[in-house]
């Protein structure tokens, strides 16, 4: 596709066609349709390109290969503040866009950013998570993002002597500061990779032992909370509510059913691949998640009849193994937040906000439903994927049945 396929008026395509950008124009609209772009976006696309190209014209740019990322955000920048954010809203990503496609034709060279001070004993403690505490990539990802801002404080001249000057009580601030308005769970997570990472840095010799001890401790009861699972009438209730007549609801019905059907997490439906379903055995296969088992479970006619539909009249053509895509370019798999926001604004919606919003509620109404139904604890943890039965116990909370067994008479006063 060219911009004679997307341009209604013919004279137009002299302007767009002018040096530096206009060189590369056809490719670029080539480029956006590849990756399913509808044709209003691509007029909109190349008319905001446009006037960035007039931009570049202005500041005397005759050959894309002098274009630069920081004429990009200068020009965004300019655009913003002169105009409404509303009208402006789609400048940005038209402009970010031509000049990633011009990094990968290779026409424009991205800069080379210095590296960070720190880098060389971030790398290092990175590479101890992964080689000698064998964590996943996730939990990688979440100290690496936890310990950034501490090094940020730091006296970046000398990264190994601010470390060895670190004392007990910038500890205690940083993490203070850092901690404060924090969810419980999230405080933990920052705890936990700063005992970490100065019990990597002790053991290098960069700081002494004693800065693991200056972390202060988060009190956590285990099983404090009770599960807040999403009942079976509220599940129909928002199963029945999804309108099948369009793409993105025959996606949402698809992951609804199967969070509701099966129970398994998020992550795992949204890392579930077209190979995954077995047609012919009439099973599916979720990858395992959280350290937790694969889960191999049959395929309930409902579930495969909401896949097909999804497949045949609801997937986007993109090459890409995982089943559930975005519903508008460029496509990809389905990202956590997406996911949540789907689930969470569609329980709203109806007012099911008893239970707790997301796909996590059908996971915590699935072991209650099996819990109620006189399954044991041992076979919900293998429906649910646990490698420990200690993280099947939180469902105990509701097994009302057991519990009144176990209370003690009250003696009269």
């Amino acid at each position: 596709m060219v911009l004679e396929d997307v341009l209604r008026r013919s004279y137009e395509l002299t302007r767009y066609r002018r040096p530096p950008i206009g060189l590369e124009m056809d490719g670029f609209c080539h480029w956006l349709h590849e990756q399913g772009y509808s044709r209003s976006v691509l007029r909109s696309h190349i008319a905001k390109v446009s006037h960035f190209n007039q931009y570049l014209r202005y500041l005397g740019i005759k050959h894309p290969q002098d274009v630069q990322d920081l004429h990009a955000e200068r020009f965004i920048a300019t655009h913003l503040r002169k105009r409404k954010r509303i009208s402006s809203r789609h400048t940005a990503p038209a402009i970010r866009r031509v000049m990633k496609y011009l990094t990968e034709r290779g026409v424009v060279i991205p800069a080379v950013e210095p590296p960070v001070p720190y880098q060389c004993v971030l790398d290092g403690y990175l590479d101890y998570l992964r080689r000698d505490r064998c964590l996943a990539d996730g939990t990688v990802r979440s100290y690496r993002h936890y310990l950034t801002p501490f090094f940020h404080c730091l006296d970046g001249t000398d990264i190994l002597r601010s470390l060895s000057e670190v004392s007990p009580q910038q500890v205690h601030d940083f993490f203070v500061k850092r901690a404060k308005g924090k969810a419980d769970i999230t405080r933990a997570h920052i705890q936990s990779a700063l005992k970490s990472f100065f019990a990597f840095c002790a053991k290098q010799g960069y700081v002494p032992g004693h800065l693991t001890n200056s972390v202060p401790k988060v009190f956590r009861y285990q099983l404090a909370t009770p599960p807040r699972p999403v009942c079976e009438q509220d599940a129909q209730k928002l199963i029945t509510s999804i309108d099948r007549s369009t793409s993105t609801g025959r996606r949402d019905y698809a992951i609804v059913l199967l969070l509701h059907t099966y129970g398994v997490r998020g992550a795992q439906v949204r890392t579930l691949r077209l190979q995954d379903i077995q047609w012919r055995h009439s099973r599916i296969r979720f990858r395992s998640c959280k350290g937790g088992k694969e889960i191999l479970d049959p395929l309930t006619d409902e579930v495969g009849e909401s896949l097909l539909d999804y497949l045949r009249h609801g997937r986007p053509q993109a090459a890409y193994p995982e089943v559930f895509l975005t519903d508008h370019a460029p496509f990809h798999p389905l990202k956590a937040d997406t996911l949540y926001i789907m689930i969470a604004s569609r329980m709203r919606r109806l007012g099911l906000i008893q239970a707790a919003l997301g796909p996590h509620g059908f996971r915590h109404g699935f072991a209650t439903r099996m819990l109620n139904s006189g399954q044991s604890l041992k076979t919900i943890a293998d429906l649910l994927g646990h490698r420990n039965l200690d993280s099947t116990f939180i469902y105990a909370k509701v097994d009302f049945e057991t519990l009144k067994q176990l209370p003690l008479d009250w003696p009269e006063v």
